[in-house]
């Protein structure tokens, strides 16, 4: 797991040299709220939009290998790249289209991995919401994870908050009532 921090610090380095903000998401950000799990691969969500998805890539190409032939039109399209840097390790570059993916890169906190190496992760409460509005069970699992370590740590109001606002958007009304369960399971 050394090697992916290794990476994300980097990838973030190069990130903030050119005044673009980013994030850790993940399995890494997992790693320091929870549990950590295997993972081949660093997820990073950067606050930029499709339309400056040219800047982006001048940023990190020289220094990366992009996986799709064509770079600028997968990011303008999907708005996310898969990258391999020079010790082959892939970076999921996403980027934050949402006002939630916003807030996540604002509530970012840097995180020591060993002394004198820092890298900016998503907050626990941002990595929760994360893994609840996914349909994977991996990362309800991940939640419960975060919820079981953090416990009485996390802003509650916070979550729901973010969850009730997904419950509208993705019209999933069980978003909210699944992260009570999971409270409830962990405070008893």
């Amino acid at each position: 797991m050394e090697g992916l921090f290794d990476a994300l610090q980097t990838v973030q380095q190069r990130l903030g040299s050119a005044g673009i903000e980013s994030a850790a998401i993940g399995a890494l950000a997992l790693s320091v709220w929870g549990n950590a799990r295997l993972t081949r691969d660093v997820d990073i969500k950067v606050r930029i939009c499709r339309e400056e998805a040219g800047r982006l890539l001048d940023v990190l190409v020289p220094h990366y290998i992009p996986a799709a032939a064509d770079a600028k039109q997968t990011l303008e399209k999907f708005g996310m790249i898969f990258l391999k840097d020079e010790m082959g390790v892939r970076i999921d570059i996403l980027l934050a289209e949402v006002e939630f993916d916003l807030e996540a890169i604002k509530r970012a906190v840097d995180v020591e991995i060993r002394p004198g190496v820092s890298v900016r992760v998503c907050a626990p409460e941002d990595l929760i919401i994360y893994k609840l509005i996914s349909t994977r069970l991996q990362d309800h699992v991940d939640a419960e994870n975060v919820i079981r370590r953090k416990g009485s740590g996390l802003d509650e109001a916070y979550i729901i908050d973010w969850l009730q606002k997904f419950e509208t958007a993705l019209d999933d009304s069980t978003l909210i009532d699944s992260f009570r369960v999971i409270q409830r399971r962990f405070s008893e």
